[in-house]
């Protein structure tokens, strides 16, 4: 997955553009970059003012567990610490109409710092 370069990178590299008299795509070559992202980091500039990289927007929808269900998830929890992940997708089902499958229940557990890693019985 490709990362993100740091607004230090485009911090030195906007101000390389505007003290040099070297064009974008020369310095995108020295700096190691395309020149697509100096081309779009530029105008980014000009439009904000700011060398700092926009912060993101969320993505993907929002969870279907929010705080107020994960809090009574946890008290749930606190009265049946035994209980499975199958067990608490049911009580969620029942109680909290909410439907969610076993792999996105133990993420929300884990996020909220809980874990449920059951060992079965040995002889």
């Amino acid at each position: 997955m490709a990362q993100t370069y740091s607004n230090d990178l485009r911090a030195k590299f906007l101000q390389a553009y505007e003290n040099g008299q070297v064009s974008l795509r020369q310095l995108a070559e020295r700096f190691g970059v395309s020149e697509g992202w100096a081309h779009k980091i530029l105008h980014a500039q000009r439009l904000t003012g700011s060398t700092d990289r926009p912060e993101g927007k969320p993505r993907g929808f929002p969870s279907r567990l929010t705080q107020e269900i994960r809090q009574r998830l946890k008290a749930e929890l606190g009265q049946r610490p035994d209980a499975t992940l199958l067990e608490l997708q049911a009580w969620l089902t029942e109680h909290e109409q909410v439907s969610i499958s076993v792999q996105r229940l133990s993420a929300v557990l884990l996020e909220m710092g809980m874990r449920r890693k059951k060992k079965p019985a040995r002889r």
